[in-house]
């Protein structure tokens, strides 16, 4: 019996031990994450990395599925120009445009050449996975994949010789998807290029039907296919009718009117349509593309319509039917997800909202560029509250993720902020103007373009000291907008001096040299000073000098005239403190007693002193400004960086299509600096360009008329409605561009009965909800004189130096029964193909045509095709897209000399005490940026913000000039000090500090 309970005692023990031993291991594997919950990220992400391209085929249809809520806020094709947009979007957008762009594309051009006689010159099988691998390769960062599928018998193949006339394929689905390549022979730095792809028939091979239920990678099949029944027609379909104006002899159209051409595409819903089957572009859940890129994708599809049966004898029976579907896959690692609750700026479902780790009285707010990653949020102490003021505001989500629990419940504290101050909000009967702003937030009235300023105006001909004006300058306006009203003394016509005012029928007498030399002495010192136009008021055709003038200084001016190398100390110390912080945190984690309130101690103190070295570097260069004679201009808010902005304004709302052909051509286009940040916010448009020069360098260098490969019939030559379809889809598919074109050099345009034409430029533009097309070789001025034109053509002539190698491995059936998959004789096929940064964006110009008759930006992509010899590249054209300036986004922040933006250095954020950002939403708009407290201030308003926002400061300004009630002084963030006071000196040391910087600012 002792032998028997000793060996239960050991077991006993054994088990106690290993179950010791095992917590201990468990508890080691979550290390410093163990107090984070178990939530819906680790489901998902579980989920995603048990399933790989080994174990794919083993899995069943629905793991390799994950719910449809994952990927949220999805695009609406009827709701893209009535909302706003973020970034976080743009990719998913962009993959939308993309599918409503070949489907727009292959309905069109499927119809157009639906006839028995250009069954041959119909788009074939090259043109199909050319097209894929340009769409992929033209979006590195954005595009995983490209592809049609046709339903069942529902594709003529018009390149096999052994195929009957009117006879279709089980299935052809050309796929093209991104390859790793890290691994290739060639691939020295053994890293991922993204310049090659693979291009298979998804419709050849074993076990390939995917219009099968029971083919796992399908979810895109039974959105619209397949089409059998004609009850959901009205629906799903729409007629398009195209205005088409064709040349064949260069300066000469075919018809001088336009010749409809009607086709069946995509449905094109209401804006009050809520209801997705009628939506013509719909979006996957996230699956797994087993066999294909082996990746965790998400796809937009869009259907193909055609006519079915296509070639008979009794049209009765045709009908237009969706025949396919063409599908866009991006990578879901490489898609944001919102962890913040559901809001008005996370609509749901989603079901990944909710899982941040915000701290109490916090606001998470999205951060983009995260993708499906842990931390992509900010967290932003809400109204009334206010963070440590020696941590540098927001706190970033990816700290709070990675933060030990002592370090999440000591160090991310909202403190409240007391002694907050409730702006005034007084009734006026006087409206101000606020000229040249957009579309309101955050309280402000909705139509400030409709308010009227009121100002009392002194008369022209007395002044406030009884003195008659001198008038100085006889100016004719020479219609330049840019002219600055300041005027050089050598410009303008002195006619009369100042003289005192004692009878009105005094006779005048002439200025005397010294008298006009001491006016001129005059001018020159205020014009130096940025002064001359408060003295200069414009009646009629004359400038009217007044030099006594009573001008009351601009207040703002003067505390804001600071260089820009203050801001550049001030981050050089914000990027010190950033290390230094770092450094204590690391040391303290080392340490054998960390102590994270000495840290805390530590960098207040940093933050005391950095904000005393800024407040003497701020009043030092002040002090410099007020002692040079002669000023330099400042960089931080400058008077003639703001005139330059609204004159820029005014010119273009002054040009307007009904008035455009009257303008002088230096009306027509504005500086170039204006068009800053067009090639970021309009990067996706821009590509859609780079996208067709992709594929026609590609078809171009490869493609040879009469080349067949066994049974199979080579591309064959480009069709003129070919290139006609690819302008109109790119117009079609992107509600942002207004206009697109290809324009082909002399005589490098082939027709497909084999002669050569001297110009060739099909060109499409939408006008007023309708779609035009028209050959621009028939104009009467020809496009290769065009700037734009010349330019490209100068860079890209003779030097090929810039371009990308790229590859396609092609995989194609093996019969036309699509047995299997076999390699394509020419394996991989390379191409030189134009980047991004290769074209570029031309000035903003006014296109006055009678057509898109708009303010635009336009973005020239060069293509490249092979001399007569087949041996070297050589400029074959160029493709552009047009985007209306009015969508672009202003910065009107503080920036080096250096930056060419015509807006910067017009922001009215106090500086000493914020810092400004750009304002997301507000398209060419002044106003659209938001003033940040700095490090070391907080904000004092109670008003539910962190932030003020730039249309309320430009608002309350032009208050305060008209003479009325204004809050503008009171817009600024006072100096924080409560985290470092007892609570009892906190309010009276919190009192006069801020009475103190008030009076000083």
């Amino acid at each position: 019996m002792l032998r028997l309970c000793t060996s239960w005692a050991i077991l006993a023990l054994t088990v106690v031990v290993y179950h010791n031993n095992h917590s201990h291991l468990s508890a080691s594997a979550k290390g410093v994450f163990s107090w984070h919950p178990y939530d819906q990220f680790d489901e998902i992400n579980d989920h995603i990395s048990s399933i790989d391209a080994t174990n794919c085929r083993n899995k069943d249809k629905s793991e390799l599925q994950l719910r449809k809520d994952i990927v949220s806020d999805l695009p609406v094709y009827n709701n893209l120009l009535s909302r706003v947009w973020y970034r976080n979007r743009s990719s998913l957008i962009h993959i939308h445009n993309m599918a409503l762009n070949r489907a727009f594309f292959y309905s069109y051009v499927l119809q157009k050449m639906n006839s028995s006689a250009n069954f041959y010159k119909q788009p074939n099988w090259m043109y199909f996975y050319f097209s894929g691998s340009a769409d992929v390769n033209a979006n590195p960062n954005i595009l995983n994949g490209s592809s049609i599928y046709f339903d069942n018998d529902c594709h003529y193949p018009n390149w096999y010789t052994t195929v009957p006339f009117n006879k279709t394929l089980p299935l052809f689905g050309p796929k093209v998807y991104r390859h790793d390549d890290f691994g290739d022979q060639g691939n020295f730095l053994r890293e991922p290029t993204r310049t090659t792809a693979v291009g298979i028939d998804a419709g050849a091979g074993r076990f390939m039907n995917y219009s099968r239920k029971e083919f796992k990678m399908n979810p895109w099949y039974e959105n619209w296919l397949p089409d059998l029944k004609g009850d959901m027609d009205s629906l799903t379909k729409f007629t398009y009718y195209i205005g088409i104006k064709e040349s064949n002899v260069t300066g000469q159209f075919t018809t001088d009117t336009y010749e409809n051409f009607a086709f069946f595409g995509p449905n094109s819903p209401s804006a009050s349509t809520t209801d997705e089957r009628e939506l013509p572009v719909q979006f996957t859940a996230p699956y797994f593309d087993c066999g294909g890129s082996n990746k965790w994708v998400v796809s937009a599809v869009a259907p193909v319509v055609d006519f079915m049966p296509r070639y008979t004898n009794w049209t009765q029976l045709r009908r237009q039917r969706i025949v396919g579907v063409t599908v866009t896959d991006i990578d879901l690692i490489e898609v944001d997800f919102n962890s913040c609750d559901v809001g008005i700026g996370n609509r749901g479902p989603s079901y990944l909202s909710g899982i941040h780790k915000c701290p109490r009285y916090s606001v998470c707010k999205f951060r983009p560029g995260f993708g499906m990653r842990r931390g992509g949020y900010n967290c932003v102490c809400g109204g009334g509250r206010q963070h440590p003021f020696f941590i540098q505001r927001p706190w970033k989500g990816v700290d709070i993720e990675q933060a030990t629990e002592e370090e999440y419940k000591v160090g991310f504290k909202c403190t409240p902020t007391d002694y907050r101050l409730v702006l005034p909000n007084v009734d006026q009967t006087v409206q101000v103007k606020f000229e040249g702003g957009g579309k309101s937030s955050g309280g402000l009235p909705s139509d400030l373009q409709l308010l009227e300023k009121t100002r009392r105006r002194r008369k022209a001909g007395q002044n406030s000291t009884g003195q008659a004006t001198a008038t100085v300058v006889n100016y004719e306006p020479r219609g330049d907008p840019l002219a600055t009203p300041a005027r050089h003394v050598d410009d303008v016509k002195v006619t009369r001096a100042d003289l005192p005012f004692e009878s009105t029928n005094q006779e005048e007498r002439e200025p005397s040299v010294q008298d006009i030399m001491a006016l001129a002495e005059r001018i020159r010192g205020l014009r130096e000073s940025n002064k001359l136009h408060k003295y200069l008021k414009l009646q009629g055709s004359q400038y009217l000098f007044d030099p006594t003038a009573s001008v009351e200084e601009d207040d703002y001016v003067g505390q804001n005239n600071v260089d820009y190398t203050v801001e550049r100390a001030y981050e050089e110390d914000l990027k010190q403190h950033e290390e230094y912080k770092a450094f204590l945190i690391s040391a303290d984690h080392a340490s054998q007693t960390p102590n994270m309130s000495r840290v805390a101690e530590a960098l207040r103190d940093d933050v005391i002193q950095m904000r005393q070295r800024h407040q003497q570097r701020f009043h030092a260069n002040q002090q410099r400004q007020l002692l040079k004679s002669r000023r330099k201009r400042a960089s931080i808010f400058d008077n003639q960086s703001f005139d330059k902005m609204m004159r820029i304004m005014r010119w273009k709302s002054s040009v307007s299509g009904s008035n455009c052909d009257q303008q002088p051509n230096h009306r027509l286009t504005l500086p170039g600096d204006v068009g800053y940040g067009a090639s970021s916010q309009f990067e996706n448009e821009g590509r859609t360009a780079v996208r067709l020069s992709n594929f026609l360098s590609m078809y171009l260098q490869n493609v040879m008329p009469e080349e067949n490969f066994g049974n199979m019939r080579g591309g064959g030559p480009l069709h003129k409605d070919m290139m006609f379809g690819e302008v109109i889809a790119n117009v079609m598919g992107n509600f942002r561009i207004y206009s697109a074109g290809v324009y082909f050099d002399r005589w490098k345009f082939e027709n497909d009965d084999g002669s050569v034409r001297e110009l060739f430029g099909p060109w499409a533009f939408r006008r007023r909800g309708a779609f035009f097309a028209e050959d621009t070789a028939g104009y009467s001025t020809q496009y290769v004189d065009s700037d734009w034109f010349r330019q490209a053509k100068a860079r890209h002539g003779a030097n090929f130096a810039g371009t990308k190698k790229y590859k396609l491995r092609t995989y194609v059936r093996s019969n036309p029964q699509g047995t299997s998959s076999i390699k394509h004789e020419f394996f991989p096929i390379k191409y030189f193909a134009a980047t991004y940064e290769m074209g570029f964006w031309t000035k903003p110009h006014f296109r006055c045509d009678g057509k898109v008759d708009a303010w635009v930006v336009t973005y020239v992509s060069p293509f490249f095709g092979l001399d007569s010899l087949r041996t070297k590249l050589e400029f074959r054209g160029v493709t552009i897209v047009d985007v209306p300036l009015s969508f672009l986004e202003i910065n009107q922040c503080p920036m080096p000399f250096t930056v060419p933006n015509a807006f910067k250095n017009t922001a009215r954020c106090d500086y000493f005490s914020t810092n400004c950002g750009p304002l997301a939403g507000f398209p060419f708009a002044r106003g659209s940026y938001r003033c940040d407290c700095r490090l070391g201030f907080e904000y004092w308003h109670a008003d539910g913000k962190g932030w003020i926002e730039g249309s309320l400061l430009e608002l309350e300004y032009e208050k305060k000039k008209a003479g009325i009630f204004s809050r503008f002084d009171l817009l600024k963030c006072r100096p924080s000090s409560a985290a470092v006071l007892s609570p009892g000196h906190q309010a009276l040391f919190g009192a006069l500090t801020t009475l103190m910087w008030l009076s000083q600012h």
